[in-house]
């Protein structure tokens, strides 16, 4: 009983240690036309993230008052639109916590004149 206890107990504390999280942050993104989405820079996990696999990313950013853009969070194989300038998903649940991800931006239809996107950030959950 003791033994069974004992390996319950380290599987436990093994899956709490393998948990957590990483920030990442990109610089500005000018988003110019509604048919072309332009891309921040990568945000990657830093090197203390060496396993695991995604649960869910928060996500923020900011424009200007009264302005509004198209904004996709991405991988390298793909992207999933955002809603807003901030939230959370689950939809690259199951990708390695390692995967660098970056947002795309685009200006909404009929829109002409140019967004700058600012104080991009992820907050990526792992296990």
């Amino acid at each position: 009983m003791a033994l069974s206890l004992g390996l319950v107990s380290l599987t436990l504390a093994t899956a709490v240690l393998a948990a957590g999280s990483w920030v990442g942050q990109a610089g500005p993104v000018r988003a110019l036309m509604p048919d072309r989405g332009m891309a921040s820079t990568p945000m990657v996990a830093p090197p203390a993230v060496t396993a695991g696999v995604i649960h869910e990313v928060r996500w923020r950013y900011r424009v200007p008052p009264g302005e509004a853009v198209m904004g996709w969070l991405c991988h390298p194989d793909g992207c999933t639109p955002v809603a807003s300038s901030a939230g959370s998903n689950r939809a690259l649940a199951g990708l390695p916590a390692t995967t660098p991800l970056h947002f795309r931006f685009a200006l909404v239809t009929g829109q002409r004149a140019a967004v700058q996107v600012s104080d991009l950030q992820i907050i990526v959950n792992y296990r």
